[in-house]
């Protein structure tokens, strides 16, 4: 079944490269979320990678947090010198890909779908993109776009309410 816009997400657990469990949970009510489901052998995966490192500090400034999931272990180069908002995982189960992607994510070679998901810090999916091979990497600066809307919106986020009185 697929994930609708404005409905909870599931469940997300991966492991990082230093081997700690990484769940989407663990930045509840604490950070909007990018979650992106990668595999290592697409160019625009690792393109898509290195656009989100040159733009991290948007994420920072968003109160975001992006979490990369591979279903493999993914290529030395796509972890080394990530900036703190960025994450790289895997889940080699395939768990989480499916729970977002469909049972449709994993042909016979392996992940065939890409996608991307963007939440605010309660869970609730705003934004998806989703498709064959890299069909489900959206733009970084539509991400962001979404993950500006709901800075905005949340209302501990957003401009003080000063009051008035004197």
């Amino acid at each position: 079944m697929a994930l609708k816009v404005r409905q909870m997400i599931p469940a997300v657990t991966a492991r990082a490269a230093d081997g700690r469990a990484v769940r989407a949970w663990d930045f509840k009510q604490k950070r909007n979320l990018l979650i992106a489901f990668l595999h290592a052998g697409c160019t625009a995966c690792e393109g898509f990678l290195k656009e989100l490192t040159k733009r991290s500090a948007e994420l920072v400034e968003r109160e975001a947090v992006a979490l990369l999931i591979f279903s493999e272990t993914p290529a030395p180069r796509f972890v080394e010198h990530l900036p703190a908002p960025i994450i790289v995982a895997t889940d080699m189960t395939g768990r989480s890909q499916k729970a977002f992607l469909g049972r449709d994510a994993f042909g016979p070679v392996g992940q065939r779908m890409t996608g991307v998901f963007v939440t605010d810090r309660y869970g609730e999916l705003y934004a998806k993109w989703s498709g064959a091979g890299d069909a489900g990497l959206a733009g970084l600066g539509e991400i962001l776009d979404w993950l500006t809307q709901i800075h905005v919106a949340c209302e501990e986020c957003g401009v003080s309410h000063w009051s008035t009185d004197s």
